[in-house]
């Protein structure tokens, strides 16, 4: 009778010890998805791992996703919903794999200020008329500045349109970001033309500025 008991006893030990040992080892092992945020300014950014998914608020540099996954079970984090005026990626490299395969999820996400460019148009810019049947004639130049940050841009009567001689438009190639302040100014002009910028400043949109109106008319 006793060695029965002891053979059902220690048959019943034995299957905890191996359920404990399969537990340890199997897929019942979870990962939070998890991971670190950059530049985070504004509210909206909404991030999805599948149906999972998780508001993040503005300011926040870290998320941990609402459900953990299982051991091996695959993971794919995305931006769902962008912040306002803001883009936000996840850094490639981290955003998928396969949950035990690291030490932990470790997600990057970056956030960006969104950003446009300013410009506008010209007109009254025209090549010195010094042409000859050798010598082509000289460009009259403008040249622009926006602020301290915003870079310089040469406003060229070479680039004006062949359709409206002396005009055409121009765009600045850095780009300002949403919500910064933009003051475009004339640094320099041709001596034998009076140039005029109108539409200058402003606070950036969101959308890029093309209304700048560079007029230049000659000196009498």
């Amino acid at each position: 009778m006793n060695i029965k008991l002891n053979v059902k006893f220690w048959g019943a030990a034995a299957a905890l010890v191996l359920g404990a040992a399969l537990a340890g080892c199997g897929g019942k092992q979870q990962f939070a998805v998890q991971g670190t945020i950059t530049g985070l300014n504004n509210a909206g950014l909404v991030l999805a791992n599948g149906s999972d998914t998780l508001t993040v608020p503005a300011g926040a540099s870290s998320f941990v996703m609402p459900k953990q996954i299982d051991y091996g079970t695959s993971f794919n984090v995305v931006v769902q919903t962008p912040p306002a005026h803001q883009n936000c990626s996840p850094v490639a490299a981290t955003a998928s794999g396969s949950a035990g395969h690291t030490i932990a999820i470790a997600v990057q996400i970056n956030c960006y200020q969104n950003a446009y460019t300013v410009g506008g148009k010209f007109s009254g810019l025209f090549a010195n008329n010094d042409a000859t049947a050798t010598t082509a004639a000289t460009p009259r130049t403008v040249t622009l500045l926006n602020g301290t940050t915003g870079g310089q841009l040469s406003v060229s009567s070479a680039g004006a349109d062949s359709a409206t001689p002396g005009a055409g438009l121009f765009s600045f190639a850095s780009v300002v970001r949403y919500g910064d302040a933009y003051g475009v100014t004339i640094l320099s002009q041709p001596a034998d033309l009076n140039c005029t910028l109108v539409n200058g400043s402003g606070i950036m949109p969101e959308s890029a500025v093309s209304n700048l109106v560079l007029t230049c008319v000659p000196k009498t």
